[in-house]
């Protein structure tokens, strides 16, 4: 995490975003291991939605605390050695979830997944703003952060079309299968950085370049928004990621047809994800966040009410929305100049914090509601949240990158 100069011209920064990419494909495939499964663990483990809506969340509540230690960590320790320790954390996650033999252990194995967690998704998004220009960190941000979308989508495809029936509806080996394949991006992780190709610097070593304090970093206005909307995104995310499985069973969708619609939200997060921050102007940042909370609001109340139409079509704008929203957020903090590739780290450390706000509570209050009104009540709840992020969406303002140009085109013109 030295200086990026030197790196964002050459071809190994690609071999080194694909394997970053598996890391969170990983991350993705843990951390979704349980949604599609909650039925079977809960009969299994004699767990009611409340309670399963505190193990879904107990991973965000250890994320929030750890995210910021983990930011100091890859700091100082550098970015190969913090994302292998992440990957390796989560595989145990996994390994624990599928021996848990009650609530105690399988929150202990949940719980786990927190601190590898930061680790892998603050330092994606570092790695990112050091290896790559201003102009590639769109694409290169839309592909890493679509890792987690690629590994969710798999479990939830495969966990009870596939592997159930294959494991003899055994869910403990599938949970294993998932964190097998976690441990196999790690493994590529660990060849392709294990020798840098020659006349190349390492990025593997301590950042050096000069840092401002974290509450520097919390005193600009852009980055307190940024992270207020951090909070009500991961809410949203992690409540829709973790429940949407059970909502359409409730529905009256059968567990392999539930888990196969969860995993088509992915299809256009895919596509959204990668090209809308690659192809989105920095001037029209801000109105497109705007939009898209108010359409996301919308589409969520359809999942209430009846299996048809508009049900699929929420799913889809979801999908598509969801993906949007981290990248483009990103984007707002590695462009502005009190922020930059120095301090990727501190400020991605204090995203995740505060996005882990939103995505402990937000599997929690779904699961509470359900419990005693049903799924359309909470349905309500995250719509009425969508709300509040378009409003505050209107209250961001160009990069600091971006006022720069606008002067100079001002003093060019005089």
């Amino acid at each position: 995490m030295a200086a990026t100069t030197g790196r964002t011209d050459n071809p190994y920064r690609w071999r080194l975003l694909a394997v970053t990419c598996g890391l969170y494909i990983g991350f993705g495939l843990v951390s979704a291991s349980l949604a599609p499964l909650v039925a079977e663990i809960s009969a299994d483990l004699d767990l009611s939605r409340s309670t399963m809506g505190v193990v879904l969340g107990a991973w965000q509540f250890v994320y929030l605390v750890a995210a910021i230690p983990c930011g100091k960590f890859l700091d100082r320790h550098g970015l190969r050695r913090g994302l292998l320790l992440g990957i390796g954390l989560i595989c145990l996650s996994g390994i624990l979830r599928a021996g848990a033999f009650g609530l105690p252990s399988l929150l202990l194995a949940v719980g786990v997944f927190g601190l590898g967690g930061p680790l892998v998704s603050v330092g994606a998004p570092t790695l990112v703003a050091s290896w790559f220009s201003t102009e590639e960190r769109g694409l290169a941000t839309g592909l890493v952060v679509s890792g987690p979308v690629v590994g969710s989508m798999f479990t939830l495809l495969t966990a009870n079309s596939m592997l159930m029936p294959f494991f003899d509806q055994r869910w403990q080996l599938v949970v294993a299968s998932y964190a097998f394949l976690a441990a196999s991006a790690g493994a590529a992780f660990a060849m392709v950085t294990r020798a840098v190709p020659p006349g190349i610097e390492a990025p593997w070593g301590r950042n050096r370049q000069g840092q401002v304090p974290l509450a520097q970093l919390v005193a600009v206005p852009l980055v307190r928004v940024v992270l207020v909307m951090a909070i009500l995104t991961f809410f949203i995310n992690h409540a829709m990621s973790n429940w949407l499985p059970e909502m359409l069973r409730d529905l009256g969708l059968s567990p392999a047809a539930a888990g196969a619609w969860s995993a088509v939200v992915a299809v256009p997060g895919l596509l959204f994800g990668v090209l809308v921050p690659r192809l989105t102007r920095p001037s029209i940042r801000r109105p497109l966040l705007v939009g898209c909370y108010v359409v996301l609001g919308l589409a969520l109340l359809p999942l209430g009410e009846r299996w048809g139409w508009p049900a699929a079509l929420g799913i889809l704008a979801y999908g598509a929305i969801r993906s949007v929203a981290l990248p483009v957020a990103m984007l707002f903090l590695m462009d502005d100049p009190r922020v930059g590739p120095a301090n990727m780290a501190s400020a991605a450390s204090l995203y995740f914090t505060a996005g882990e706000v939103g995505g402990l509570s937000g599997p929690l209050t779904v699961g509470f509601v359900a419990d005693r009104s049903g799924f359309g009540t909470a349905l309500w709840v995250l719509t009425a949240v969508s709300w509040v992020l378009a409003g505050l969406a209107i209250l961001l303002r160009g990069s600091g990158v971006d006022r720069a140009r606008v002067h100079h085109r001002i003093v060019r013109a005089v």
